[in-house]
């Protein structure tokens, strides 16, 4: 066990200054990721109905959709620190946008284009992360990543229950100004990472040509194809616990506090046990091993049907985050492993497309659950279990000169 710890100490100390920016960077900001669990409870107290908020989180989801074809493009264009310093200001500034927008039809526009300038971060972050980290390192090097995503999300959303039971404004001012110091930090810090557009990368017709390209490539990519559809079948599930569950968990006796407990409980949890464990299932294959992870993520949401107290949420909590932590980084690893290099920004895009197709349908599923309540759990849950059930086949991959991928992602 000790030798199992000093590996994987020594293995953390070769990863490049870059990662380390990126994770300080991401644990500020996702400390002050104030809004997003926030965000359907402060649209019903600012007097919108069920179906307004279903369609504001609809309109982020839209831009979410839109914008890895825009960030995927920006990245292998312009450079990935470019675009990560212009996701993180726009975000910024819409989020707050948001809150002072004075009217339903503004408050739509404004979440489309937060949605946009948010969800360019993805793209470019992964890709960055993937040119400066040799493969056997990046599912340890992703699972770092994501221990900032959630050391922050440890603690910000009960600190956002309490900003937001003293006003709604701190959590969008909380939000904004923590995502512009990560932003200081990234034009400073970062590298630019590799720009592999040849041409003038602001014309339509290369912009066409770049992504006809990449396309063709990704269609050929059979294994690739199988992870994406996994990835959307898991994601529909995986954004319900951050859509609907605010809306349950209230609904069922859970104050706004408890309810950040509970959310941060996930954090909690990643940052104790996903880096020791990400060092260990490496050595598995990282189709079956994600195929676990997204079969558990389904499995967990479909228990937040069962439970009725306090303890039960924590539980429930619990086991969807197992499936989180098995599933996301080394998944990633093996996104990253499967993608071309010279279409790497707009591979991870196309990753983000799923992320935000799903979203659309989680939002959806604001108004869904309205109807069918509880039930809601149970087809979430489904939709996890039947990405598990995705990854339990091998495709090959046709792409000339390709080979096969590895079975492990963190094999030397």
């Amino acid at each position: 066990m000790f030798s199992f710890f000093q590996t994987l100490i020594a293995e953390m100390r070769t990863m490049p200054r870059a990662l380390w920016v990126l994770t300080g960077g991401q644990f500020i900001n996702r400390f002050g990721s104030f809004v997003f669990p926030f965000m359907a409870l402060y649209l019903q107290e600012r007097g919108l109905s069920l179906a307004q908020v279903a369609s504001v989180l609809g309109a982020i989801s839209v831009g979410g959709t839109i914008a890895p074809f825009v960030g995927g493009y920006l990245a292998d264009a312009i450079g990935r620190r470019n675009t990560i310093v212009i996701s993180l200001v726009g975000s910024a500034l819409t989020v707050l946008a948001m809150y002072y927008s004075p009217s339903y039809a503004s408050l739509l526009a404004l979440a489309v284009l937060h949605g946009v300038l948010t969800y360019m971060f993805g793209p470019a972050s992964n890709a960055l992360l993937t040119d400066l980290v040799p493969p056997e390192k990046r599912v340890v090097a992703f699972a770092i990543f994501r221990l900032a995503l959630n050391a922050g999300f440890a603690a910000g959303p009960a600190v956002a229950g309490y900003l937001f039971t003293r006003s709604p404004a701190l959590i969008f001012w909380g939000d904004a100004v923590t995502t512009l110091i990560f932003a200081v930090l990234a034009w400073t810090l970062l590298p630019h990472g590799l720009r592999t557009v040849k041409g003038r990368v602001s014309s339509p017709r290369v912009v066409w040509q770049s992504w006809r390209d990449a396309s063709r490539d990704a269609w050929t990519n059979k294994p690739f194809l199988q992870l994406l559809a996994a990835k959307l079948l898991m994601a529909v599930a995986f954004v319900q616990v951050f859509n609907v569950l605010a809306l349950d968990a209230t609904g069922r006796g859970l104050s706004m506090v408890d309810y950040g407990i509970v959310m941060g409980f996930n954090g909690l949890i990643i940052m104790l046990v996903e880096l020791p464990l990400a060092q260990w299932i490496k050595r598995y294959s990282p189709r079956l091993i994600s195929g676990l992870g997204f079969a558990l993520i389904g499995i967990g949401c479909a228990s937040f049907a069962l439970v009725e107290t306090m303890t039960g949420f924590l539980m429930a909590m619990a086991l969807f985050t197992l499936g989180e932590m098995i599933a996301l980084p080394i998944s990633a690893a093996y996104g990253a492993q499967l993608a071309t290099a010279a279409y790497r920004g707009r591979y991870f895009g196309f990753f983000s497309i799923m992320w935000g197709l799903s979203a659309m349908v989680g939002s959806a599923g604001v108004w869904v659950y309205g109807q069918v309540g509880l039930h809601w759990w149970w087809f979430t849950g489904g939709f996890g279990l039947a990405a598990g059930a995705l990854m339990l086949f091998r495709f090959e991959d046709h792409r000339a000169g390709a080979a096969e991928p590895a079975d492990r992602t963190g094999a030397s």
